[in-house]
């Protein structure tokens, strides 16, 4: 999400991003035999009896999760990288050895639409790389102690869009004990693309397969994430999406970029987002290093909440316990009108409560003169545009967000932000600013 200005204030874009193909699926041999649900099925790097890691029964882990039933588990043995993409539609487990791999194929194979959920067909949308997907009313996966890894091959343009994990179609997953890395282009010269999601939970807008249109099919999705570490992302952590997606995401680690790398002057990175009439609980998480320091006027975010601008709110999101480093913002609670140019006139009662926001400099410097913002750059520990929400009891410090920062033509810099877009009612009490 980056952030750019009109006159008097701040303004958010949220990048619909484009979409290309092609993610494939290598189906090897499957043992040809019954199995009842509950019983594990194993990869490894050549094919056996099945009984463990050492005679395993598959050497794709497609292969496996087609054969299982519902109620199985899918085992990756070893740390060989299992370089493929796996869909899942069923109620499985997908888990592994220490260090056990999914990874990104080069290049990355065309997914056949049949394994997609039918919009992709009827609507003609256009296909994502996507290491993991799960979709489908039944699909339930829970996916624990593996690693996603990038980078990912993507088609030399921007005309792309790259996911780690993606939650789609009714589709269910819990994400426990896992690590989502490196869901960027393999060129860094695409790196201002604004797609590179490490997760991704529902989804409002597809583009149809010539890029002519982007259709609203609301693919809903819903999640559970814990203990999970996301780094190496193009442009968010975690996404949570669209009307009717829900998502429990705590105890994670977000590490964005930070300020000493290709993408920091680059890209407007974003941590964990809820957007779009999305509902989550964000708490007790890590989030850093989701730092801009490019030119343009554009800010990233530890946590971001945004609705409006013509689509839903983001409502009862409570922000709770988390730990914020090093982002531009801390935590956004935006919530706007249909026209983007006022504060949403209905209640949104979203809430940032006992969190811990730091910085240590400000980094963020692109000029907004331009927009009619008379200052270059945007920090700030929490910024609320929106109605009724509660700022309570949290802790913000560091020189980051240190308001004697701000002055006409430099940086705007302030610890909490609820007064240049006049933010109807915020509730604002025991916060510690340091």
């Amino acid at each position: 999400m980056s952030r750019s200005f009109r006159p008097r204030r701040i303004m958010l874009f949220i990048g619909i991003t484009l979409l290309l193909l092609v993610v494939g699926v290598l189906a090897l041999k499957i043992p040809n035999k019954v199995h009842a649900a509950g019983s594990t099925l194993f990869v490894g790097q050549f094919t056996g009896s099945n009984t463990g890691c050492a005679s395993p029964g598959f050497t794709s882990v497609q292969a496996a999760v087609d054969a299982a039933n519902a109620g199985d588990t899918v085992y990756l043995c070893g740390t060989t990288p299992f370089s493929e993409q796996v869909i899942i539609t069923r109620a499985i487990t997908l888990t592994g050895d220490s260090g056990a791999t999914i990874q990104a194929p080069h290049p990355f194979p065309a997914t056949p639409l049949t394994r997609l959920p039918s919009q992709f067909t009827t609507d003609n949308l256009f296909v994502p790389q996507a290491i993991v997907i799960v979709w489908g009313a039944g699909s339930n996966a829970t996916i624990t102690n593996l690693t996603i890894a990038g980078v990912l091959p993507g088609n030399g343009s921007c005309a792309n869009e790259e996911f780690g994990v993606l939650v789609i179609a009714d589709g269910t997953a819990t994400l426990s004990g896992d690590q989502v890395r490196d869901i960027r282009d393999s060129n860094p010269a695409l790196y201002g693309c604004q797609f590179g999601d490490g997760i991704r939970i529902g989804r409002t807008y597809w583009p149809t397969a010539n890029f002519s249109a982007f259709l609203v099919e609301n693919f809903v999705g819903h999640a559970t994430i814990t203990n999970t570490t996301v780094s190496g992302y193009q442009k968010n952590g975690i996404t949570i999406d669209g009307p009717g997606t829900t998502a429990d995401v705590r105890g994670n680690t977000v590490n964005g970029a930070g300020r000493d790398t290709l993408l920091a002057p680059i890209i407007a990175q974003n941590g964990i987002q809820v957007s779009r009439g999305a509902s989550a609980q964000v708490r007790g998480n890590t989030v850093t290093g989701n730092s801009y320091t490019g030119s343009s006027f554009a800010s990233s975010g530890g946590i971001l909440i945004f609705g409006g601008c013509g689509d839903p709110l983001v409502t009862g999101v409570q922000v709770m316990g988390n730990t914020l480093t090093n982002n531009d913002v801390g935590i956004y609670l935006n919530n706007f009108t249909d026209d983007c140019s006022a504060p949403a006139t209905t209640m949104t009662n979203d809430k940032a409560v006992n969190n811990t926001v730091s910085n240590d400099a400000v980094t963020n410097v692109g000029d907004g003169t331009s927009s009619g913002f008379p200052y270059k750059g945007y920090q700030a520990g929490i910024d609320d545009i929106g109605n009724n929400d509660k700022i309570i009891n949290n802790t913000i410090s560091g020189a980051g967000y240190t308001p004697a920062q701000t002055t006409q033509g430099g940086p705007f810099v302030m610890p909490i932000d609820t007064s240049s877009f006049q933010t109807i009612s915020p509730k604002v009490h025991a916060n510690a600013i340091r």
